[in-house]
């Protein structure tokens, strides 16, 4: 026992010897920087086997307890805290010690030039702070320790982050001639050292700055370009430095693929040439510029390489028969490297099925020359009718068995019980089209349609679905683009609207057997059922093309009736005399709707121009009836006058139709018009005549109170006018 306690006294005394001893080195070197402190002391060691000498006392104090538990319990205890503080304070001051330890270590290395052994110091020395006690971090020491840390792991960093740019460097420079030249030097002669720095920084994580800088130069300055534009690979290997420059011209030109890969091969065989480094964590310096920027390098190939190497049509499909191969074997190569990783099959894949990026391609090639036929002017038009070829779809598409579509048994079935005429009294043109004018970019949208169903029959495969679905995308997009490119002429120009009426009319009409006839088609192709349809758009186009001229239609309405509304004829009433504006303001409607004859007539089909024309007309002639039939007081004269200008309203529509007999039809206030001129210029008992006790013309066109009204405007309160009035019931 007293061997023990004399023992434990000792380790107590060196302890704190040897606490005092380190506490005024350290101070020395980390506070008062002494430079002159060159005397090596062995501190570490001497802590170390103290803390051994520390742990057999306190193993043998736990074996004397167990033996003499009763007599000296107490002795031992008051042992045993004494070595608990002793070993406390031992465990501070080797932590001390290790991080001025690393620390030395730190600085040994870099003199050494081993720059790796460096870095994995500064490693140990984070981790010995990271697990210091909480004691050892309130020391004043231990602030100074870490400040002087950090000063040279920033000066370790810096130091090696400038040797890189001396190992390696880039630069590019505008040549005079139009070409672009950027240059990465790298040298050769200090492999080992470069790799030393490289490495280092890699195991601080301070290599990102470095190389996200040298990643960017790389891919913004020579693999885009060499993708983006012509270009050409110089490689020079000399004593010191081996440099590669690449020289690109700065055109339009798209270069070929095989030469964009062979370029980048070059480039990549020159970077693992020279910096095929293995670091210590199982990963290459390849790897690491590859991890920051391969995805972005390949989606860039694809897009602006590979992508536009896709041909535009199945002719041109056959010169690229080792596409496939080639980029495979580029995969391939920048796999083994490890600039891509094993997982990154984008290269491959969007490669493997080239016939269906043809079929890709080419569709988008066809609606992009369908958009720009829809920008064409609607004004250029051509006639179609009932002898009209079909539009080039019945010289593309097999129709050989097109008569076979409709099974004539069922047709006699269905109208097996119905009463019609003879087929040969029915009219030939009964389901044609209507003779009118439609505009050429319609009938060349439709030989486009024609020429994408023609392309699709003829693939073997499942590639037709591309142009089937194609051809209905030019549909989608004539309904969504036309009326959107269009829409300031098809609300001011009545033709183009007359036009873009017939224009979905007509697509429409030939939209109904469309599908039936591609179905024929396919059918003979495949040796399968298909089924195929176009007419989901029928409603759709005659639904664009009804309600954009209606909507005109009412344009038109409503300028005729804010011209009546703004004449004399809305203050009859109030004036004795007819307004000098009156005249001019019907002869505009009526020039109005001549114009309006003028650009449709020979337009719109027969019966579609003589309804619209007909609807405009009786609005115009209904607001006059109900504008002179609602007045109070018409004076002679301004009878008179009304029944003039009324006359010359008379004697111009009619011409508005090619027949003019067909007014009657089209306008239905025309007879109600004529009336109203009678009356405006007849005597009371030409009145009493037309009304003929209520079975007349006039009583046909007008109610009792109408005729009675007019009777009591036109004519003075007599008893004459009283028989007149008692009559009219």
């Amino acid at each position: 026992m007293s061997d023990l306690k004399e023992r434990i006294v000792d380790v107590s005394q060196n302890v704190s010897q040897l606490k005092h001893r380190v506490y005024d080195y350290m101070k020395t070197k980390f506070i008062d920087f002494d430079p002159l402190l060159k005397k090596s002391m062995s501190f570490l060691d001497k802590a170390v086997r103290m803390s051994d000498e520390i742990n057999n006392l306190f193993n043998r104090i736990e074996f004397q307890t167990k033996c003499d538990l009763a007599n000296s319990t107490g002795e031992l205890r008051n042992l045993h805290v004494s070595l608990k503080e002793a070993s406390a304070v031992l465990s501070i001051t080797t932590e001390l010690l290790q991080m001025e330890s690393a620390m030395k270590d730190v600085e040994d290395a870099c003199k050494d030039g081993q720059f790796v052994d460096a870095a994995k110091s500064i490693q140990s020395f984070k981790e010995l702070v990271k697990n210091s006690c909480k004691e050892t971090r309130q020391l004043d020491i231990y602030q100074s320790l870490i400040r002087e840390f950090t000063s040279i792991v920033a000066k370790f960093c810096k130091e090696n982050t400038d040797k890189l740019y001396l190992f390696i460097s880039w630069e590019t420079t505008d040549a005079a001639t139009n070409t672009l030249k950027s240059t990465i030097k790298i040298k050769s002669s200090c492999f080992s050292e470069l790799q030393e720095v490289l490495q280092a920084l890699h195991l601080l994580e301070e290599l990102y700055p470095w190389m996200n800088k040298f990643r960017n130069f790389l891919t913004r300055s020579i693999l885009f370009p060499l993708i983006n534009n012509e270009g050409s690979v110089n490689i020079e290997d000399g004593e010191l430095y081996s440099t590669i420059q690449v020289s690109i011209k700065m055109t339009s030109r798209k270069p070929n693929y095989l030469s964009t890969l062979d370029n980048l091969t070059k480039c990549f065989e020159f970077l693992h040439g020279e910096l095929d480094m293995q670091f210590e964590n199982d990963k290459s310096f390849i790897s690491l510029l590859g991890a920051g920027s391969s995805e972005e390098f390949i989606d860039h190939l694809i897009k602006k390489c590979l992508k536009e190497t896709v041909p535009s049509s199945s002719a041109e499909l056959k010169n690229f028969t080792g596409i496939r191969e080639r980029v495979a074997a580029f995969n391939n190569y920048m796999v083994g490297i490890e600039f891509l990783s094993e997982e990154n099959h984008s290269l491959v894949d969007y490669v493997q099925n080239f016939d269906a990026l043809c079929a890709n391609k080419t569709c988008e090639n066809y609606l992009k020359i369908a958009r720009d036929i829809m920008k064409k002017d609607l004004q250029d038009m051509v006639e179609v009718g009932p002898q009209t070829p079909a539009v080039a779809l019945s010289a593309t598409l097999d129709h050989t068995n097109t008569d076979a579509l409709i099974d004539n048994s069922v047709l006699q079935e269905s109208f097996a019980n119905v009463n019609i005429k003879s087929e040969n009294e029915l009219n030939p043109n009964l389901f044609q089209f209507p003779s009118c004018f439609v505009s050429k970019s319609t009938i060349e949208v439709l030989e486009l349609v024609g020429t994408i169903l023609e392309e699709g029959v003829a693939q073997e495969n499942e590639l037709h679905q591309y142009y089937l679905s194609t051809a209905k995308s030019v549909f989608e997009l004539y309904i969504c683009v036309v009326p959107t490119i269009h829409e300031k002429l098809l609300s001011t120009i009545p033709q183009q609207v007359a036009l873009f009426h017939n224009n979905c009319m007509y697509l429409a009409h030939r939209l109904v057997l469309l599908g039936f006839e591609v179905e024929a088609s396919l059918r003979n192709v495949l040796k399968a059922d298909v089924a195929i349809t176009f007419v989901d758009y029928v409603q759709t186009l005659r639904h664009l093309g009804t309600s954009t001229y209606l909507k005109h239609m009412q344009q038109q309405r409503k300028q005729m009736l804010d011209l009546v509304k703004e004449s004399g004829l809305a203050t009859l009433g109030e004036n004795s005399e007819l307004s000098p504006d009156t005249e001019r303001t019907l002869r505009q409607c009526l020039r109005q709707l001549e114009l309006l004859q003028s650009v449709w007539q020979n337009v719109l089909p027969g019966n579609v121009y003589s309804k619209s024309i007909g609807v405009l007309a009786n609005a115009f002639i209904e607001e006059l009836v109900i504008r002179v039939s609602s007045v109070e007081d018409i004076p002679a004269n301004t009878a008179v006058k009304l029944t003039s200008l009324f006359k010359m309203v008379q004697e111009r529509i009619p011409k508005l139709f090619q027949n003019g007999d067909e007014v009657v039809l089209f306008v239905k206030r025309w007879l109600q018009f004529q009336e109203l001129i009678n009356i405006l210029s007849a005597s009371l008992r030409e009145i009493e005549e037309r009304w003929a006790d209520g079975k007349g013309p006039l009583a046909h066109e007008f109610t009792t109170e109408q005729v009675k009204q007019l009777i009591r405007a036109l004519f003075q309160n007599t008893q004459r006018r009283a028989e007149v009035l008692a009559k009219i019931k």
